[in-house]
């Protein structure tokens, strides 16, 4: 995301909403998310729903 405010946002708001550990390495910061064979296929979904809804109500640039 292009600035910390905004990140610190998304990560606020997908806490909100049961999306946890999101934060990228601590070196390296951002946003990451881990998607392993164990990720419920629903999880998933949520998580590209939220992140659909944030870069639609924040005008994010891809």
């Amino acid at each position: 995301l292009p600035s910390q405010e905004l990140t610190d946002l998304f990560l606020k708001q997908a806490n909100d909403q049961g999306l946890t550990s999101l934060q990228g390495h601590r070196s390296v910061g951002g946003i990451r998310a881990s998607i392993y064979n164990s990720m419920p296929h629903e999880g998933v979904l949520a998580l590209r729903d939220f992140m659909n809804s944030f870069y639609t109500q924040h005008s994010c640039s891809r």
